[in-house]
């Protein structure tokens, strides 16, 4: 199902791409960006600006009914089908980058072992390569992981994006920047080989903003040593939306949005090339139909 859907019936409930973007979780930016591509599509024009807020257009109104109706047709069929599985393994043992072992994984398990209390995981957490090393030597069943390696003896399915977003402590800077202010920042970086420093600094560098530019105060190697760094300095990291939910929620760490700017990476299913099983096809439609509707 289109995940832009979702994000068009969260911004019209709100009324908000702001709270929005704070629900989903997503960055404004991503927000308006689901949004446009929406409109470019069907040629219409969801939401008009009154002064400092949103409304819908008629044909935003309109669009509502229809995306609510195909959301929840959506949710019944997956209800319908997932629960007609009765063959399932007592044990499954899978992998999953760092993340996604921390952040994503944990929730979807336990809603998982809830609806089937008859299967059991053991779920080990490695960087991508360890993972995917793990799965072709068959210790691991399959994995999740961030980004994609092309192992051609390997097969890859999309499950969702991530998005690195610039954050703070709270109330210590403005929501948005543009990108050459950023080498004003006292940033936080991860080490170097992490996955995340990668991305962040390819995509700088395809703005034309040199990496060695960027005002490094303090190098740490894990995104929860980061958060709490932040929590007692000035200091700016890009980490996974994903990892900052809770600092969200409870006003710990806010996001600075940087102009015409998202730092995206695709997350992926990972098993051998040729597996099939019926339990592997259930849980990934699992996983991304408990992942939409936690939205």
């Amino acid at each position: 199902m289109d995940f832009r859907l979702r994000v068009f019936i969260e911004v019209a409930k709100a009324l908000s791409f702001s709270k929005a973007a704070r629900n989903l979780p997503l960055s404004q930016p991503a927000v308006s960006k689901h949004i446009k591509e929406i409109e470019q599509k069907y040629r219409i024009k969801l939401f008009e600006r009154q002064g400092n807020r949103i409304a819908l257009t008629q044909a935003g109104t309109e669009f509502l009914s229809y995306a609510e109706q195909i959301v929840n047709l959506y949710n019944d069929l997956e209800n319908h089908f997932l629960l007609q599985q009765q063959e399932l393994p007592n044990y499954v043992k899978l992998g999953a980058s760092t993340t996604i072992a921390q952040y994503i994984v944990p929730q979807l398990l336990a809603d998982f072992k809830q609806r089937y209390p008859e299967t059991n995981f053991t779920l080990i957490n490695d960087n991508s390569a360890t993972i995917e090393e793990k799965i072709f030597n068959n210790r691991l069943d399959f994995g999740l992981i961030e980004g994609r390696n092309h192992n051609p003896l390997l097969q890859y399915e999309k499950f969702l994006d991530d998005e690195l977003v610039l954050v703070t402590r709270a109330g210590n800077a403005s929501q948005q920047i543009k990108l050459n202010q950023l080498t004003q920042l006292p940033l936080v970086l991860r080490e170097e080989g992490s996955g995340t420093r990668a991305i962040l600094e390819a995509r700088l560098s395809s703005e034309g903003l040199s990496p060695k530019r960027l005002q490094v105060d303090m190098i740490l190697g894990s995104t929860e040593s980061i958060k709490t760094y932040l929590l007692y300095t000035q200091c700016y990291a890009f980490v996974s939306i994903f990892s900052i939910i809770e600092e969200l929620k409870h006003n710990k760490l806010q996001i600075v949005d940087i102009d015409d700017v998202s730092f995206s990476r695709p997350l992926y299913f990972v098993s051998k090339q040729g597996y099939q099983s019926m339990f592997y096809d259930l849980i990934k439609r699992f996983f991304k139909r408990s992942y939409n509707q936690k939205l």
